[in-house]
């Protein structure tokens, strides 16, 4: 079987969650025989927006279409007629069985059109709430609170900031700069000055804001998604929160599956013992909740606990500085950075309790499932998704989101071993190759439903 995986970033340029899931999927399909192709978005200022490169990443073919949302506009980043001329020619050379997308944030709706124009299936896994919220899917206004409900007067204004909607004068800038040979440049000086770079994109951004007209724009995304939405074959909600929530936003039960995460490799039994060492692995963003993970360790001074803090600290360096500020030389406090992947095992070796303090309705968070799949209980917010993959008091513990003083009792009770000391069977959790095996049953499932009778 051919199988194109769209993605909005891939490795080693991007490895968050959905980038590694993919990965992962693409190693394992083309381990049980199959081929796979990625389709994949890339931002390089250097490069001429639209441009087609071909790379391959351990052992996966990748196709990667430069995207620096040169246009500006809403509609581009949903619809980019640059990203479907680039993605047409890809699709007829590798004549796809079935297009599985998982996540269309810098591609383009045009890929789900230009697969069913060929008769091919598509299937969509839903990661976050892109369907919904164009601030990257996670449904968090720019105050950080979470959007039980969807309003478009308030997503105008939350969008105010996004970097997706590029000003003329930042458009021009960049275009400018890429005309002389010069946009690799703009790369390097983020590099080298991330915080003078945000500053200055930031002074950029208001002195141009978004202009008016950006309620009824996101009006037309809504309809336009879902008419896309009903030319695909089968959508997979990883959790039954996101099931509901994909519900609530207009697609129909009859194209919503859900579907978990194959993700881990082998399970192992966790130990009994002291938990001391606590950790973060993940985007050090606002939504992840770092800060608060940060208040509750200061609020435990007299505990003898150590927390470590894996993830890149240039991706938000304002939030960075703020977290840096927030630990105030509390030597048990150390930001350890990235790691490759791979790097997870060898992290988690070293924790013995992961907390996840996200704020945003998490979906199926991979970090959560590597740590229980190695043994290492969880300390976690009590949202989206997250409650159908803790059980609290035995896997992990759950505390409201958001709450520092909830997160540092939750914390006191099991690093003075109170709560989760003691030993877990490994837990029943399914594996890369099992999750791979039951996505071509789906793809199966699509290619007869296609099949002409």
């Amino acid at each position: 079987m051919r199988v194109l995986l769209a993605v909005h970033g891939f490795p080693p340029h991007a490895t968050a969650g959905v980038e590694v899931y993919t990965l992962r999927l693409a190693k394992a399909l083309r381990g049980l025989g199959h081929e796979v192709l990625v389709l994949s978005a890339v931002h390089d200022l250097a490069d001429r927006p639209g441009a087609l490169r071909r790379r391959v990443h351990e052992g996966v073919d990748v196709a990667e279409i430069v995207n620096v949302h040169h246009r500006g506009t809403l509609e581009a980043t949903y619809d980019d007629p640059d990203v479907d001329a680039a993605a047409a020619p890809v699709l007829e050379a590798f004549r796809p069985d079935v297009v599985h997308l998982q996540h269309l944030l810098n591609l383009s709706i045009g890929v789900a059109r230009l697969a069913r124009d060929r008769g091919t299936p598509v299937v969509w896994t839903l990661h976050d709430y892109w369907l919904s919220c164009p601030r990257d899917g996670q449904r968090r206004r720019e105050d950080g609170a979470v959007c039980d409900s969807v309003a478009h007067d308030v997503c105008a204004r939350c969008l105010a900031d996004s970097p997706y909607l590029v000003p003329p004068l930042q458009r021009g800038l960049s275009g400018a700069l890429r005309s002389v040979g010069a946009g690799r440049s703009l790369h390097v000086l983020h590099d080298l000055m991330p915080r003078a770079s945000e500053a200055a994109l930031r002074l950029v951004r208001s002195a141009q804001p978004p202009s008016a007209g950006l309620e009824g724009a996101l009006d037309t995304r809504r309809a336009r998604l879902l008419e896309a939405v009903a030319g695909m074959d089968v959508l997979l909600a990883p959790t039954a929160f996101v099931r509901e929530r994909t519900l609530e936003a207009g697609v129909p039960a009859s194209q919503l599956r859900v579907v978990t995460y194959g993700v881990v490799g082998e399970t192992r039994p966790r130990p009994a013992g002291a938990r001391t060492r606590v950790g973060f692995v993940g985007t050090v963003a606002p939504h992840k909740g770092v800060h608060v993970l940060i208040d509750a360790v200061r609020r435990l001074a007299e505990v003898p606990l150590s927390l470590d803090i894996f993830g890149s600290l240039t991706v938000h360096p304002a939030y960075a500085d703020g977290l840096r500020s927030l630990a105030a030389g509390d030597a048990r406090i150390r930001f350890r950075g990235p790691f490759a992947e791979g790097g997870q095992d060898e992290a988690l070796r070293g924790l013995d309790v992961l907390v996840v303090p996200s704020l945003w309705w998490e979906n199926s968070p991979l970090v959560l499932l590597e740590a229980l799949a190695a043994g290492v209980p969880v300390v976690a917010s009590r949202t989206g998704g997250v409650p159908e993959l803790v059980d609290d008091g035995c896997s992990g513990r759950l505390v409201p989101p958001g709450d520092p003083g909830a997160l540092a009792e939750a914390l006191r009770a099991v690093v003075t071993g109170r709560d989760l000391a003691g030993p877990l069977e490994p837990l029943a959790m399914k594996t890369v190759e099992a999750g791979a095996r039951e996505l071509l049953g789906v793809y199966a499932g699509v290619i007869r439903e296609r099949a002409p009778r």
